[in-house]
């Protein structure tokens, strides 16, 4: 396949016409172009413009000769590799001598063999052509090569001659000016210690035919420290090698990318601790360790307590901070800890130390004696956090539970290991603050029966497992019910009835809280409704409890308000009940939504008030209008003199704020005689009525408010 231009334009500079006329009639008739010039400046100008694919040019011309003509051509841009064929005299050797020593590419002797000249013309824009494509092809190369900062090398076994590609030069850094075409130029920029290394792979592949690849240091020319791929490939002329033909590979930055994607697989790139992967590939080797040599190991689960606070008030980015410091300081507490050794087999020493994720850490404690090493340990990582933690000039302390797993004997392998040393650790955190746990079995049952009770929860809604239950609100003075708290009960189909105690923590751990606060919401407005529909519980106003969650959730004022338009209740008729922690915490948000809430009309009261961290400044803010008396001040009324005075200030104090108070847990006639004396005139607790389904209430309201149910003298 001819590898020629569509149509070869041929310029012919000569000044004689007859063989400018011969030359474009015989060439035009076998497809070429021609254009021709009868001086050199005339030609020079044609090769300039029109860029013609060869050149026929004669020695002799009128203004210039053939021979200047030619340098000229070949300086100018883009005419290396132009084909010029000079015209010459058959017997003037000199000038076909000197033609070639200045570049032409061949030569034409006089007169001219007509026949074969269109033939020779195609031969050497093939040859030219062919040339060109190779050009590219080792310039596309060595681009590639350079993209890739990979070099060939090949070795003659016989002379030691050493032929490099440009791109060694670049990678190795190594000057064309000290290069001596041997084989221990390879050697000079590999790192002296790894020498041998090279030195032997290259023997053994004379001696053996085998391949060989190496990765090995070396320092470039510019004094940098790098790493690259040598591979060599033996060329055989029957069974002996001749030359051996190879690669070289500057691969560091591969290295860096490794070696930071091995980090990222396994440290925890804010501490820089081992990761969760990397702990159990750790625990691993130390249990199989203890296995063979009979040995023990503990490992502490560190968590810090109620750090999401942080993150919420301060922000990520401080509690972030807080995690690099609370890693330091473990680390720097434990590096001269007696009870931490290292095995031999496996470095374990910077390992100690990890982080599982969020705010969860391990400490691994293997080759110990005693269980009791693991409390030392405990308590040591305790006291190194009694400090203030200094943040952006905000001094944080930060409290921490340890749940503690020994091994063997808390977990056949390290996944069921891990969990139960985070069982223990959680068991830790519901102990309060500062606290440590050991795993014990027990543990283990307590949280599979969590996980299901809460895998039942989340089926209980769509069951209809859940229900309502009321307790009554009354009135002593008028001795009439004005309203009721909706209380929510689970009708386990295996279990029975559920108390809130038992399932509401769980709820509120596994996040379905704010989905069972709204369908007690719900269900309650619509009772109420219900009952007025009915003729019955009139001028009834629902309490109904609303968790943090809820509350906190963006637009619950306009929730609300969606919900009883829906339902179609009045607000004046729903009371929501909430403890002082949600009020209090993020307060200005809380006054948004409270005063959300008061537009519409929905009426707000305290819960368990005096049980918590009550601030007054607060207290004159929030438009509330009523406060519950916790149950734990009516409990030993009227004989517990601390009690007595407790209720009657809070009565005082609602009495100045022009608040409304019910005291709860109202279960003996000496109780509620003593709050009507004191002017509290709302109750609720068992004196009356135990928490009862929707008709059973409806029933009692009709039939207290029908009859005296205190005896004359209260």
């Amino acid at each position: 396949m001819e590898r020629l231009p569509a149509h070869s334009l041929i310029l012919a500079i000569d000044d004689d016409d007859m063989v400018r006329l011969m030359l474009q009639d015989i060439l035009q008739r076998e497809a070429f172009e021609v254009i021709c010039a009868a001086t050199g400046r005339q030609g020079l100008e044609l090769v300039s413009e029109k860029r013609p694919n060869l050149v026929l040019l004669d020695v002799m011309l009128p203004d210039t000769n053939g021979f200047d003509c030619l340098q000229t051509i070949r300086n100018m841009p883009g005419n290396a590799m132009l084909p010029v064929v000079m015209l010459t005299g058959m017997d003037d050797l000199d000038s076909v001598n000197k033609a070639f020593q200045l570049g032409a590419t061949d030569f034409i002797a006089k007169p001219i063999n007509w026949p074969t000249l269109p033939h020779r013309l195609r031969y050497l824009l093939r040859a030219v052509a062919t040339l060109e494509e190779l050009a590219k092809s080792e310039a596309e190369l060595r681009k590639a090569q350079k993209i890739a900062q990979l070099g060939s090398w090949d070795w003659c076994v016989a002379t030691d001659n050493m032929q490099w590609s440009e791109e060694v030069f670049n990678i190795l850094g190594v000057s064309r000016h000290t290069f001596e075409h041997k084989r221990h130029d390879l050697f000079k920029s590999v790192h002296p210690s790894e020498v041998g290394k090279l030195q032997q792979a290259i023997e053994l592949c004379l001696r053996s035919k085998h391949n060989f690849r190496l990765e090995l240091p070396i320092t470039h020319g510019n004094g940098a420290n790098h790493v690259v791929h040598i591979q060599g490939e033996a060329i055989l002329e029957g069974q002996r090698v001749t030359h051996i033909h190879g690669t070289v590979q500057d691969i560091t930055e591969r290295r860096h990318i490794e070696e930071r994607v091995r980090f990222l697989s396994y440290y925890d790139p804010l501490t820089g601790l081992p990761n969760r992967t990397l702990y159990k590939e750790i625990l691993a080797q130390a249990m199989a360790y203890c296995n063979r040599h009979g040995t023990v190991l503990s490992t502490l689960f560190i968590s810090i307590d109620r750090f999401k606070r942080i993150n919420e008030t301060l922000g990520p980015k401080i509690g972030d901070q807080v995690l690099k410091m609370f890693a330091d300081r473990v680390v720097a507490e434990l590096r001269d800890c007696d009870y931490i050794s290292t095995n031999a087999d496996y470095e374990l020493a910077g390992m100690t130390v990890s982080r599982l994720g969020g705010n969860e850490f391990t400490v691994l404690l293997n080759h110990i004696q005693d269980t009791r090493d693991s409390v030392k340990v405990a308590k040591r990582i305790f006291h190194a956090m009694q400090q203030a933690f200094t943040v952006d000039h905000t001094e944080l302390f930060v409290g921490i539970n340890i749940g503690i797993a020994v091994y063997p004997g808390d977990g056949q392998d390290e996944d069921s290991f891990i969990k139960n040393g985070e069982f223990a650790m959680n068991h830790a955190s519901e102990h309060g603050h500062n606290n440590y746990q050991f795993f014990s079995k027990s543990l283990n049952v307590a949280a599979f029966h969590k996980l299901a009770m809460e895998n039942s929860l989340r089926r209980a809604i769509e069951r209809n497992e859940l229900q309502l239950y009321y307790q009554a609100k009354i009135n002593l003075r008028r001795q009439k019910v004005i309203g009721c708290e909706a209380l929510i009960r689970w009708q386990h189909p295996e279990l029975g009835l559920i108390a809130p105690s038992q399932f509401i923590p769980i709820a509120e751990d596994s996040g379905l809280i704010a989905q069972i606060s709204d369908w007690v919401l719900e269900k309650a407005s619509r009772q109420t409704l219900a009952w007025q529909q009915n003729g019955l519980c009139q001028g009834l106003v629902m309490a109904v409890n609303v968790s943090a969650n809820q509350f906190r959730q963006y637009g619950f004022g306009n929730h609300v308000r969606e919900l009883l338009s829906n339902i179609g209740l009045e607000a004046s008729y729903l009371k929501l009940e909430l403890t002082e922690t949600i009020l209090l915490d993020h307060i200005e948000e809380t006054l948004v939504t409270l005063r959300d809430l008061q537009a519409l009309g929905v009426k707000i009261s305290i819960d368990d008030f005096g049980t918590g961290y009550s601030s007054l400044s607060y207290l004159k803010k929030l438009p509330i209008s009523e406060l519950k008396v916790d149950h734990c001040f009516i409990r030993d009324l009227p004989h517990n003199e601390d009690d007595m005075a407790i209720t009657a200030a809070i009565l005082a104090l609602a009495d100045a704020l022009g608040l409304e108070v019910v005291a709860e847990g109202v279960e003996n006639e000496r109780q509620a005689k003593f709050l009507l004396d004191s002017g509290c005139e709302v109750v609720q607790g068992f004196l009356f009525n135990r928490p009862m389904p929707a008709d059973e209430f409806a029933a009692f309201v009709r039939k207290f408010d029908s009859q005296l149910v205190l005896s004359s003298d209260v």
